[in-house]
């Protein structure tokens, strides 16, 4: 029910029209009863074991419809953030314009106050028309200031009733249940002269690229100058990467010792890097989310780290070459191959002690397990044969000769049956996990490297053909071999590109859609992204990825997801100030009803500062002092790295700020690149931040605070000058 717009084309999966025409004909869509709560209160019953506290609110409202009580709420990032915690008072931060904040609606019985699981809602924010920043301005925390400029009464802002008029004009009222309902049918229609400010039903593109960088991409923005979110630039190329479960974390593996990347995917930048082995390559995450397992081919071990701490719980000696890790047993177990040894290891996914070794042979270079068949296979590229293991057992339960030259093996999502590609035969044999035989062998691709799965496809990569082949997955239970589907996917194969991607097994360049109806795949030769959805007989857009090539890609979807009973959040990034309706479709019952937020206006004019007019450079936010320690003539060079410092201080009875609280971006003007980076503290107040201009321009450094009241583009900016590479670098004193 999400959709992809592109260069004003708005694609979603056949299932929205659907949901449209059970939308009109639905009686329980509507506004209902608006309440405003105070910030403190808590809208409905939170379940007795939390993992966590959730931060209080900025502020909330509630509606009650169809025996639902519906609470909204925006909360900040992080525990800690607002209040005595973080030295600014009692009173509750606002919802800054530009901000990244949690969205969160809590949906219980209104009778009995037992939280309602089990839903998938779809929700938006709509800027009133009228309520521009400037009249914003005099909100805090969700509650206006006793007059405006306007003359408006605190008190009826503060029980929810629209304003009349604001100092800038007035300001459009609540919907009513027509209008409700209407906003909702457009939204969902993905009209481009309707749109929501804030959707919640997004989700971001993160492509690994050739060069030392992460490429997040919002495949839904369509008016703005550029779908590019950001770029994080890390220490080294990366080898491969993993998204947590929770949406919040990017592990990547770097070459050159760099170890490993832990990027924040909120703030997009890197949190940490990670010194695991020698050569890094291979990264999954245990199926329970608590560990990070990293194969270290350069000295025969594999690193266990802890998700949350980022330590290292254990180094396992394993076996020399290139390893691969798969689970079976829901993370009970853990299976590692070494390509230079003879065994596959087992190790226990909670003590992380061994629980023995099976002898397969050497040459194991790719490995895939299934609970539902109980089985594990490993695929041999030299002897051109896939070892059937017994997971139960840990014992050698069969060989299946093939052909040498094999690569990526990989189980579809039931566990059903096997892929196991061959690239140097150009065919893909089809095993059928409960017997161990073939079930069938594809033939006619070219190179096949990796395979991707939806709920009706398998989709094959041909690395030495630009197309895709698709296989019907109702059909591999059949006699016959199901025909291959060839889609034309950009204008040169994978191998035309400059950069050669690393061993087959770790591309990951194919990800299907949130919607499961399609995919997208990446195109390194194209330097592209190219959007499919099935029963197509081409490619519906493209999005280009900015003169990179990506050679992996990953989908963050960022849409409601239920994270507590009966409460449904995500992350959004916030529009401009003002007085906004917050829209919620239910699909059970089915039911729309509108709340409402009010957004407090950046401290600057938005617009001067991002492509995405997020932030700006305008006047110093309070009690937050940034100062460059470099010359504001500063000339760079580009493609060398240098060292920006600066000092930042907070005022006084507030805690100091340390490398956690500040983040740096580095944006080129006029629009395109936006680079984002991790402070680090080098103490007295001094922090610094390692920067590589990518091309000569005009650029500007900016520094942010967000939980302290100042996010980016709230303080003001110096412009840096990158000149090209030995015209007279570091000028003005970076390092």
């Amino acid at each position: 029910m999400r959709r992809i717009s592109m260069g004003g084309t708005s694609m979603g999966s056949r299932g929205l029209w659907l949901s449209l025409a059970w939308l009109s004909a639905s009686t329980a869509l509507g506004c209902g009863r608006r309440e405003a709560l105070p910030a403190s209160q808590d809208p409905g019953a939170e379940p007795p074991a939390q993992p966590e506290e959730p931060a209080a609110p900025l502020q909330e409202s509630r509606v009650e419809r169809d025996g639902l009580s519906i609470a909204f709420a925006l909360r900040p990032l992080d525990r800690g953030q607002q209040g005595e915690e973080s030295g600014l008072g009692a009173a509750p931060a606002a919802a800054v314009a530009g901000s990244d904040v949690v969205a969160e609606f809590t949906i219980t019985d209104a009778s009995t106050g037992a939280p309602v699981r089990g839903l998938t809602p779809l929700g938006w924010m709509s800027r009133r028309a009228g309520a521009d920043g400037a009249a914003a301005a005099s909100f805090s925390g969700g509650a206006p200031e006793a007059s405006l400029a306007s003359g408006v009464s605190a008190a009826s802002l503060a029980s929810g009733a629209p304003a009349a008029s604001l100092a800038s004009g007035a300001v459009d009222a609540a919907p009513d249940e027509a209008a409700c309902r209407g906003k909702i049918r457009s939204f969902m229609a993905g009209l481009l002269s309707v749109r929501p400010e804030v959707d919640m039903n997004a989700y971001l593109l993160w492509t690994l690229n050739q060069d030392n960088t992460l490429s997040a991409i919002n495949p839904q923005v369509t008016l703005a100058r550029t779908q590019l979110r950001s770029v994080v630039s890390l220490a080294g190329p990366g080898v491969s990467f993993v998204l947590h479960p929770d949406r919040e974390s990017l592990y990547v593996t770097l070459r050159g010792g760099r170890g490993l990347a832990v990027v924040d995917t909120r703030r997009g930048l890197v949190r940490t890097n990670v010194p695991v082995g020698q050569d890094p390559s291979r990264v999954v995450i245990a199926p329970d989310g608590r560990t990070v397992w990293v194969g270290n081919d350069g000295d025969g071990t594999v690193s266990v780290i802890d998700a949350r701490s980022t330590d290292v719980l254990k180094t396992l000696p394993v076996g020399p070459g290139h390893h691969e890790i798969a689970f079976t047993g829901g993370g009970r177990a853990a299976w590692i191959t070494s390509q230079q040894g003879e065994s596959v290891a087992v190790v226990d996914g909670e003590t992380l002690e061994p629980l023995g070794e099976i002898a397969v042979g050497e040459g194991i270079v790719s490995i895939a397990a299934s609970d539902e068949a109980g089985v594990v296979h490993a695929a041999n590229a030299a002897r051109g044969e896939v070892v059937v293991l017994d997971a139960a057992r840990r014992a050698v339960a069969g060989r299946v000769a093939l052909k040498p030259g094999l690569g990526a093996l990989q189980f579809d999502p039931r566990g059903r049956f096997s892929f196991a590609l061959n690239p140097t035969a150009n065919e893909v044999a089809v095993l059928d996990g409960a017997t161990g035989a073939v079930a069938h062998t594809l033939t006619g691709l070219a190179a096949p490297d990796a395979v991707t799965f939806t709920g009706a496809f398998a989709y094959i990569r041909n690395r030495g053909a630009a197309r895709v082949s698709l296989v019907d997955r109702a059909a591999l239970g059949g006699a016959a071999a199901p025909p291959l589907v060839n889609i034309a996917v950009g204008q040169g194969p994978p191998l035309a590109a400059a950069a050669r991607p690393g061993p087959a097994a770790l591309a990951t360049p194919i990800a299907p859609l949130p919607e499961g109806n399609g995919a997208l795949v990446a195109s390194p030769a194209d330097k592209a992204l190219y959007v499919y959805v099935e029963g197509m007989m081409a490619p519906i857009g493209t999005l280009p990825s900015y003169g990179r090539e990506p050679r992996s890609l990953l989908v963050e979807d960022r849409s409601l997801k239920e994270v507590r009973p009966g409460v449904y959040a995500t992350t959004v990034r916030l529009g401009e100030g003002g007085r906004y309706d917050v829209e919620l479709l239910l699909d059970r019952p089915r039911t729309g009803v509108c709340l409402e937020a009010t957004v407090a206006p950046a401290r600057c004019a938005p617009g001067d500062g991002e492509a995405d007019g997020s932030g700006c450079g305008g006047d110093p936010v309070k009690d937050i002092a940034i100062a460059p320690l470099f010359e504001p003539d500063l000339r760079l060079a580009a493609g060398e790295p240098a060292t920006l410092r600066f000092r930042a201080t907070a005022g006084e009875g507030g805690p100091p700020l340390d490398a956690e609280d500040i983040e740096v971006m580095v944006v080129r003007f006029p629009t395109g690149y936006r680079f984002r980076g991790a402070p680090r503290a080098e103490g007295d107040g001094t922090f610094s931040v390692a920067f590589t201009p990518p091309a000569p321009g005009q650029y500007r450094f900016l520094a942010a605070v967000p939980g302290r009241g100042a996010p980016v583009g709230a303080l003001p900016s110096v412009p840096l000058r990158v000149s090209p590479r030995g015209a007279g670098a570091h000028v003005g004193g970076a390092r």
